[in-house]
């Protein structure tokens, strides 16, 4: 009887947690995303204040984050772990990114300047 019990507790799912995943952002996160629409002319290196996102890495201006892990933290909103590269070379990097209902508007991928640390809504180009 215990080897039964022992095969059932192997078999049960495991308690809910956040899903997550070796280095690979969602689609519905992948995109290029500039501060305004206007900007969407100038992308890849010259788009100073957004960021491209592919599902491996977070480009931006001067620097990037090659992504080791993310977490679905709900529908909408992904925690990422990775290695943020820049001229002062390279430090662990952790954020969240959260995507608006209508997958148009996203948080947490700009540069976060100012006293309450946090990065413009960007806006994502068609």
């Amino acid at each position: 009887m215990p080897i039964v019990a022992i095969l059932l507790a192997l078999a049960a799912p495991a308690a809910a947690s956040p899903k997550a995943s070796p280095g690979q952002v969602p689609a519905k996160f992948q995109g290029e995303w500039v501060i305004d629409p206007a900007h969407c002319a100038s992308r890849g290196g010259d788009n100073v204040e957004g960021a491209k996102i592919t599902a491996t890495d977070i480009v931006r201006y001067e620097e990037g984050v090659t992504i080791v892990r993310v977490t679905a933290l709900s529908p909408d909103s992904i925690r990422y772990e990775g290695t943020l590269s820049t001229y002062d070379g390279d430090s662990p990097a952790t954020g969240i990114l959260e995507l608006s209902p209508d997958g148009r508007r996203l948080k947490g991928a700009g540069y976060a300047d100012g006293p309450d640390a946090q990065g413009p809504e960007l806006q994502r180009c068609e």
